[in-house]
């Protein structure tokens, strides 16, 4: 509810131009709040496979890692190959979300078989190789900001949990004063890599929207736009969505992890 309208204004700034307060002001004049919120459907439920895939890969590299490296350091190399399988999965979902994202903000919300007609056209244009559009846009851009999330998360938690300073406290408060602690840290970390790796994001963006008629290459795409453009375009709604899903996948893992281990 939170995250896929930020996601929405972030593509548009970045395929379309403007700004994230022009967009939100264009979609909500032609459809309200509700503007916001198109082919979030597809784009939200299409996702959630690809989520349950990156926690199994994240917990079963993180334990083989750990057998082999530092435990310090196996976070990093799991993030990394639980990002690569959640990629596979989720990017023929966004390059139809983002061309759903994209179109006239004046278009009709509700189209019966809006995703599919899309995902027809993408397989005229290219083939199935179009659903993976800015694939590797999308590695090199996930993969550090992945890495340095649980990186920091795991050995802040780490830290915390063997403090000290809360061993009067019940084991509870203190595993929940050490998420809480570690989760400012990790967003931190995730806004740091957000404000570093923006251009490679907002390129992958322009890619996913563009047609494979458009005989565009990288280098055009990255010498075709300033600094400036490159450094900033969807930067905003960029560093809330980080910050958000830096919140919620703590939450969500931790509770996961809880779970899963008051049933076993």
């Amino acid at each position: 509810a939170v995250s896929y309208p930020l996601w929405h204004l972030k593509t548009r700034e970045q395929v379309l131009g403007g700004s994230a307060a022009f967009h939100f002001r264009e979609l909500r004049s032609h459809h309200g709040l509700t503007g916001l919120y198109r082919g979030a459907v597809f784009g939200t439920i299409g996702l959630l496979p690809a989520f349950c895939c990156w926690v199994v890969a994240y917990e079963w590299s993180k334990w083989h890692t750990s057998r082999l490296l530092s435990p310090s350091a196996a976070p990093a190399l799991a993030a990394a190959a639980a990002e690569c399988c959640w990629l596979a999965l989720s990017m023929p979902i966004e390059n139809v979300a983002v061309r759903i994202q994209c179109r006239n903000a004046a278009a009709p919300l509700c189209r019966n078989g809006a995703s599919l007609r899309e995902m027809q056209l993408l397989l005229r244009e290219g083939g199935p190789a179009r659903f993976w559009n800015g694939g590797l846009l999308g590695l090199a851009s996930s993969l550090p900001h992945s890495a340095a999330w649980w990186l920091v998360y795991e050995n802040s938690k780490s830290f915390l949990l063997a403090s000290k300073a809360f061993d009067q406290v019940s084991p509870e408060v203190k595993q929940g004063v050490a998420a809480a602690g570690c989760g400012v840290a990790a967003v931190v970390a995730s806004c740091a890599t957000t404000l570093l790796l923006n251009p490679l994001d907002v390129v992958k963006s322009q890619v996913q929207a563009a047609s494979c008629k458009e005989k565009v290459s990288l280098l055009d795409y990255f010498g075709g736009q300033s600094l400036r453009q490159l450094f900033f375009r969807g930067l905003g709604p960029r560093l809330i969505l980080a910050a958000a899903h830096g919140c919620s996948d703590c939450f969500t893992y931790e509770a996961t992890m809880h779970f899963g281990k008051s049933m076993q």
